[in-house]
């Protein structure tokens, strides 16, 4: 069946630019039909060239599969969805010399000490055990001292897990070698420290990845490794005449916008997304629109009309907009959706005992109202992975006792040091952002009450009354009515991260938006909730 709707004038203005062959870019706000939009692009394809295809690539996989029963329901045979990792996986398979990358897939056949000595840890991860003399007075000497012998195991542990987020950071890039850009942050070290374990961590990181391309090798990879060495081929994506569908582009891993954009020339391009949305820029996500719009040849075109809510959410969203782009210049909100839709400011405790979805800006406060909803009889599904979290619970313990070397999360292995350790938790930095939150929800609530909530979750959203997600992981989701909590600070007009993701939050409702925390649900309410848990009460 074609695709059984009139495209709006926007819509219609986007496939006629695709006809004439141009190379777009579109800007598209929440809610405005980009899953039928690029539906439209590849039935436009289907009738001008029936023996092209329309490639559909993404990083997120609901996204896929969503616009891929999209591309089914309408009978478009042309049309295939894939995430970049699946699409890479099968590539990969293809290629004898990276066979190996797909099949060794989260394999762990040495222990971590073999695996350390194989990438010879022990030698390289002197300079961390480095002492630096300050009497040193000889022209040239910088005082640093590095033992001749190997560190304790602490020690070289803690280089092996800077040596592998070193060459995660060099697979999320578009570089073709390991450099200082992908050395982690060292700022718990001493300065003069810094750029000797810098460049050990280059050249460790370089041997590292050597090993990981080695088809006889017997270290494990991870689903980064296949997507670099596969961008690494130079690939080529599709044939001539095809279309390549490019979602989610402003929060864009730098080596697959690479890969997309070097398709330009063979086969058509259309890069869609939403920079208002971008959220991911801690995760070294890049918005890859903004490189395009500027190559000559780019037609860049707005999506601004919501179907999913009315002109009063609409509304409630461009005040975001306004904040971050008080020019005027880009696009805003035109809300199409049901007329009824509204948002709330003064509610009381009930009404958020009947929302359908809670979307709030940590995990603490997942957690939070997580036992608040469960408190009041419902049946609470959480976009938050509970075992991950018990998991991370147990570690943040290890670390705690003085015992970080036995810490599953290689992140947490290092903090050795209490001091570093409590220090980290105060950082503000991008990196390692998400893991430093849920900590700091392990700190506040305690490996008890976290098992407690593994308990009483619904497996499936269908089981529940209200999903509870962070806003990361509520982005793409819709729901007809959503309770926004993004804490008790208010946000700073030119704090443009946390009024991305008030924006997202505002936009996944569709009749009812409850926005600002409500009156009665205090910390007091929470703490009093924790304490029954504590005492074994059970959890209603």
């Amino acid at each position: 069946m074609p695709v059984p709707f009139t495209p709006s004038a926007e819509q219609q203005a986007v496939i006629d630019a695709y006809l004439r062959g141009e190379d777009l870019a579109v800007q598209a706000g929440a809610g405005t039909g980009k899953s039928a939009t690029l539906a439209l692009i590849a039935q436009a394809q289907r009738h001008k060239r029936p023996a092209a295809k329309a490639w559909y690539l993404t990083f997120n996989k609901r996204n896929a599969t969503e616009v891929q029963a999209t591309f089914t329901e309408y009978g478009l045979t042309n049309a295939r969805a894939s995430t970049a990792h699946s699409y890479a996986n099968r590539a990969c398979r293809a290629i004898p010399s990276l066979r190996h990358m797909v099949e060794r897939l989260n394999k762990r056949d040495l222990k971590i000490g073999d695996e350390m000595r194989l990438l010879g840890i022990g030698r390289s991860s002197r300079c961390l055990a480095a002492a630096v003399h300050p009497d040193a007075i000889r022209p040239g000497d910088d005082g640093v001292r590095v033992p001749d012998y190997d560190p304790a195991f602490s020690v070289q542990r803690r280089f092996f897990t800077l040596t592998r987020k070193t060459v995660d950071k060099f697979c999320q890039s578009a570089d073709r070698e390991v450099a200082s850009q992908h050395v982690p942050s060292l700022a718990e070290l001493r300065p003069e420290l810094r750029a000797l374990v810098g460049r050990e961590l280059i050249a460790s990181a370089q041997r590292m990845w050597d090993e990981l391309c080695t088809p006889t090798s017997p270290l494990g990879t991870g689903h980064g490794h296949y997507l670099k060495a596969w961008a690494l081929t130079e690939p080529v994506i599709g044939s001539p005449g095809d279309v390549l569908l490019y979602d989610e582009c402003q929060d864009a891993n730098p080596v697959l916008a690479e890969v997309v954009v070097a398709q330009r020339g063979r086969v058509q391009l259309a890069l869609v997304g939403d920079a208002n949305q971008q959220i991911y820029t801690f995760t070294g996500s890049v918005d890859a629109m903004q490189g395009f719009v500027a190559l000559p040849g780019v037609t860049a075109l707005p999506l601004t009309e919501s179907r999913r809510f009315g002109p009063l959410i609409a509304a409630e969203a461009n005040r975001v907009l306004d904040k971050l782009d008080p020019t005027g210049e880009g696009i805003r909100l035109v809300g199409i959706g049901p007329r009824n839709g509204r948002v709330q400011r003064l509610y009381t405790d009930a009404d958020t005992y009947e929302v359908t979805a809670i979307v709030c800006r940590t995990n603490a406060l997942v957690i939070e109202h997580i036992m608040s909803q469960v408190q009041a009889g419902r049946r609470v599904y959480s976009t938050l992975d509970i075992q991950d979290l018990q998991q991370l619970a147990r570690d943040v313990a290890l670390v705690e006792a003085g015992r970080a070397g036995e810490a599953r999360n290689t992140v947490l292995q290092g903090f050795t040091d209490l001091d570093l350790w409590n220090a980290w938790l105060d950082d503000d930095e991008d990196e390692h952002q998400e893991l430093r939150e849920k900590v700091k929800a392990v700190l506040d609530y305690g490996v008890a009450q976290i098992a407690a909530l593994a308990s009483v979750l619904k497996a499936k959203p269908e089981l529940a009354d209200v999903t509870v997600s962070t806003v990361h992981k509520a982005k793409g989701g819709t729901w007809d009515s959503v309770l926004v909590d993004m804490g008790e600070q208010p946000i700073d007009e030119d704090d443009d991260e946390k009024l991305r993701l008030l924006y997202v939050a505002l936009t996944r409702a569709r009749q009812l938006v409850l926005w600002k925390p409500p009156a009665g649900t205090t910390r007091a309410n929470v703490r009093e909730i924790v304490r029954s848990l504590r005492s074994g009460r059970t959890i209603a």
